[in-house]
């Protein structure tokens, strides 16, 4: 079962993986070695902060749902497919692409567990 340390993890691992595998964002943007670890793990942790599990294992509502993980996909998908155009805009496409994989991460991981994830759960 993943815990708070897991899915910060997961989101520092996602938030590095974005400027490592997309080539280009490193060469537009070598701060985003430093800055997407960060980001990621901020997002990693985001459902969390905003559905807390502390004493409540029944935590997982609208921001842990396959709603808001088809939203965040499609806006991840938006955000890889979007071609800045100066500096400016190049820094928040990669900062957009690693908090959105380190939010899926969570996610992810969320869903492989037994209690998964709900359709849409309670806002």
């Amino acid at each position: 079962m993943a815990n708070g340390k897991t899915h910060s993890i997961a989101g520092t691992v996602s938030g590095l993986a974005v400027p490592l595998l997309a080539k280009d964002a490193i060469k537009d943007n070598p701060e985003l070695l430093v800055a997407g670890p960060v980001v990621g793990n901020f997002f990693g942790k985001l459902p969390d902060i905003l559905e807390p599990a502390f004493k409540n294992p029944n935590h997982r509502q609208f921001f842990h749902s396959i709603a808001v993980l088809a939203a965040v996909g499609y806006g991840v998908k938006k955000a890889y497919d979007w071609q800045p155009e100066d500096k400016f805009e190049k820094v928040i496409r990669g900062i957009l692409l690693c908090a959105g994989a380190g939010y899926l991460s969570h996610l992810a991981l969320d869903a492989i567990t037994p209690r998964s994830l709900p359709l849409v759960g309670k806002l």
